[in-house]
């Protein structure tokens, strides 16, 4: 069984969706209330998916505090917040604002026990600070980027970095690949999303898992298992 970290899946066919699980169990994180229900509505069909519910940070524009409300009614189904998160580089006009939501779903995760699905570009330090003062238990920081110097201390707040398959052609993803844990690595595909001419989509994790593991020296078969340990743990499968 391979592992992806996160993906939009409601984004796809059901029939790529029902070739996908076959082999990889997926999160699956969601961009408003209707990508949400979605989500929830593809992992009460489909197996090994982890639904999460949120709304995107690109999209706090676009939603009423209403949208809350709805999502709210979500929970119960859900079993991750994400693609939450607060982002300087793409959307810094509405940055406040996200803040205000980021909150809402950071106060979710604790009260719920759910682990938060993260999106931060530039961000990286403000959402570290919103999410360990608010003593959540579990994060994903995905295809993190940020700082090398902010990787430990993820990892002393037993919080999680994702790996995109875009390491195959992004060189940053492959120092940050090198300078991270093994105990606290997971893949991703972020899919479909289309980056430096690729789409990506979840079957390229398998791709990404050959060069961590040739980045880290490690066996594929002992890379595979640290990132059923990872995924287990903080998705608890």
């Amino acid at each position: 069984m391979l592992y992806d970290a996160h993906t939009h899946l409601h984004e796809f066919l059901d029939s790529r969706i029902a070739e996908f699980v076959r082999e990889i169990t997926i999160t699956a994180v969601s961009d408003d209330y209707p990508s949400s229900k979605r989500t929830i509505d593809l992992a009460n069909t489909y197996e090994n998916i982890v639904p999460c519910i949120g709304i995107h940070p690109w999209n706090v524009d676009k939603v009423g505090l209403d949208e809350l409300k709805q999502l709210d009614k979500l929970i119960s189904e859900a079993r991750c917040i994400g693609e939450v998160g607060l982002d300087r580089r793409f959307v810094p006009q509405t940055f406040s604002r996200q803040v205000e939501f980021f909150r809402v779903f950071v106060n979710w995760a604790r009260d719920y026990g759910l682990p938060l699905n993260i999106h931060a570009p530039d961000a990286w330090v403000d959402v570290l600070e919103i999410v360990r003062r608010a003593d959540v238990d579990g994060a994903l920081f995905h295809w993190y980027t940020g700082p090398l110097n902010l990787i430990q201390e993820i990892r002393d707040y037993g919080y999680y970095i994702s790996i995109n398959a875009a390491i195959k052609v992004q060189e940053k993803s492959r120092v940050v690949a090198r300078e991270t844990p093994l105990d606290m690595i997971l893949l991703e595909s972020d899919g479909p999303y289309e980056y430096r001419g690729i789409t990506l989509e979840p079957p390229m994790v398998k791709e990404a898992a050959n060069i961590v593991a040739q980045l880290k020296g490690v066996g594929i078969d002992n890379l595979w298992e640290s990132i059923a340990n990872n995924f287990s743990r903080l998705f608890r499968v």
